[in-house]
């Protein structure tokens, strides 16, 4: 399969594109250092009115005149050449400002760096001041004593049974001691322990042992008829 391609017309060219299609055209001033020895124009004026930077150009009329210079020794029609220059010129910069705008909507990644001094110090001190308060509560939670719901027995219980069934509650994964004997909760921190009675006044010491904090201690007096 063949393809075909079709050269631009000089309408469809834009300014940079006609004036470097007639200097390559032309002999003897087919380079821009030819051209620009020739017109004592400095090359970067020549190479930003070929390339369609029109920052690069003086503003005003010293950028009409580079381009009138420019176009006589091309051999171009001065005027067709200017009202393209100004068409092409009013667009680039209307494009560059709306480049502007944008850039000036998009958040800064470095936004907070810009605050002022005082506004980034006050920042700073209540994100601290946060992270100490956090870190003080969740230490005061490690250290403080566990909580310790007895559910049975209630104080001062009087019974004729010699056995009694001692549950509570406290918190997971701490240690419930009754009478010395360890007694296993489960993941809720409920415990039962089945515990053998004597005639008169009985004692049952029951504790909470948390690895890293202090104990809590609850006693229950029986009374056996």
């Amino acid at each position: 399969m063949k393809f075909t391609f079709r050269k631009k017309s000089i309408a469809e060219m834009s300014l940079g594109e006609v004036l470097q299609a007639q200097r390559k055209s032309l002999k003897n001033k087919n380079s821009l250092e030819k051209a620009t020895q020739d017109l004592k124009i400095d090359i970067k004026y020549l190479q930003a009115l070929e390339e369609g930077e029109y920052d690069r150009l003086p503003k005003g009329i010293y950028g009409k005149n580079f381009l009138r210079e420019y176009c006589y020794y091309l051999r171009l029609n001065y005027k067709q050449m200017l009202q393209l220059y100004e068409k092409e010129e009013s667009l680039y910069y209307s494009k560059e400002k709306d480049k502007v705008i944008f850039s000036h909507q998009k958040p800064k990644s470095r936004y907070f760096l810009s605050l002022p001094k005082l506004i980034r110090s006050i920042i700073l001190v209540v994100v601290i001041f946060a992270c100490f308060i956090y870190l003080g509560f969740r230490v005061r939670k490690v250290i403080a004593p566990p909580a310790l719901d007895i559910g049975f027995p209630p104080e001062s219980y009087i019974t004729k049974d010699v056995k009694i069934k001692v549950q509570g509650k406290s918190e997971p994964e701490v240690d419930i001691i009754i009478n010395g004997q360890e007694v296993v909760s489960d993941e809720q921190g409920q415990f039962f322990q089945e515990i053998n009675l004597k005639k008169g006044m009985n004692i049952i010491n029951i504790e909470a042992n948390k690895k890293y904090g202090r104990d809590t201690e609850v006693v229950r007096q029986v009374l056996v008829k």
